[in-house]
């Protein structure tokens, strides 16, 4: 079967000294050299990463074509990615990932399950690169940074895609035109930890009837620093602060379904505080802190649907713009 054009992006923030490595694995893909290219889009780096991929440039392989986007954001640095891109078909990788020869064919390969495949995504695998990671930090608390898999060795289709994981995916062009673009929490002020741009993407992929697959041999290793718990928890109450953002963007509730979710979320979260003072009990470090972060999360939604955190004055503002029709809401647990 003949290879799909694809353009690879790449989106940075004052990482310059890993884009050597990066660049270096996507020229050495096992892919037909005149069908992807590589976009370097540059979201405000005040290191050297403009000089480096001019180095970069001057040496053989693939030349990388350098964007420089201002707007501080991973969400405008994806969507300027997709704007400078030639080709039908759009590939996501971090800057701090580390792929084989065949990530590219392996991700691509998605696209083949069925026709209607619009979104593909890859295995994610922490890489702490020999650093102690910390006796709280389980596996399960993993999926904070970027750990992203489904049971199985097999590419297939998705019944119930909840989540795709930015940093190793593709999509279609058209896909990301039809929803213009992807849309970011961090357009309404949450950081950046809890930007979830795909979300709102993929829940009107599903809406419209196309489907996700996913491809467990598109492995990218995510090279990730040790985290504080301060930050974890940080990334866990603002991406429950988003998920209500989402909700709301997505769903016409009334007043009722609005106090019954209040309801749920509380109870939930007295839920995980059991959970969390039984691994106290057991001391089970690890479980403490995933339960720990579950509780965190609820009560960002908690606060969020109660009005009392978010810039809801944006959120409203841009739901009156912008008409769409009820789906589900996503949920990262």
């Amino acid at each position: 079967m003949a290879s799909k054009d694809v353009s690879i992006i790449v989106c940075t923030l004052n990482r310059g000294a890993l884009l050597p490595r990066v660049i270096s694995q996507l020229r050495a893909q096992n892919y037909p050299g005149n069908a992807f290219e590589i976009i370097l889009v540059d979201n405000g780096s005040t290191d050297h990463t403009q000089a480096i991929i001019e180095r970069l440039n001057n040496e053989s392989g693939l030349p990388v074509k350098y964007v420089y986007e201002s707007r501080t954001g991973i969400t405008f640095a994806r969507n300027r990615g997709a704007e400078e891109s030639c080709f039908p078909y759009l590939a996501y990788l971090d800057d701090d990932c580390s792929v084989e020869p065949d990530w590219l064919s392996q991700l691509m390969s998605g696209f083949d399950l069925d026709d209607h495949v619009e979104v593909v995504g890859g295995q994610i695998i922490v890489d702490f690169e020999q650093q102690n990671k910390p006796s709280w930090l389980g596996p399960k608390s993993e999926r904070w940074l970027g750990a992203y898999n489904h049971p199985g060795s097999q590419p297939r289709l998705l019944e119930n895609p909840d989540y795709i994981c930015e940093a190793n995916m593709a999509i279609t062009r058209q896909s990301w035109k039809t929803e213009s673009g992807f849309l970011g929490m961090d357009r309404f002020n949450i950081p950046h930890v809890a930007a979830q741009e795909i979300s709102y993407f993929l829940e009107q992929i599903k809406r419209k009837g196309g489907e996700i697959a996913f491809v467990p041999g598109a492995i990218a290793n995510h090279h990730t620093f040790i985290p504080t718990w301060k930050w974890m928890l940080k990334r866990a109450f603002w991406n429950g602060v988003s998920s209500e953002f989402l909700d709301y963007i997505l769903h016409r509730r009334n007043w009722a379904i609005n106090a019954c979710q209040l309801l749920l979320n509380t109870a939930a979260l007295f839920a995980f505080i059991v959970l969390m003072l039984f691994s106290l009990i057991r001391f089970d470090k690890p479980n403490v802190f995933y339960h720990l972060l579950r509780a965190v999360r609820r009560i960002g939604l908690i606060l969020s649907e109660l009005r009392l955190v978010g810039d809801w004055r944006l959120v409203r503002l841009w739901k009156s713009e912008n008409s769409i029709t009820s789906v589900r809401s996503p949920s990262k647990e």
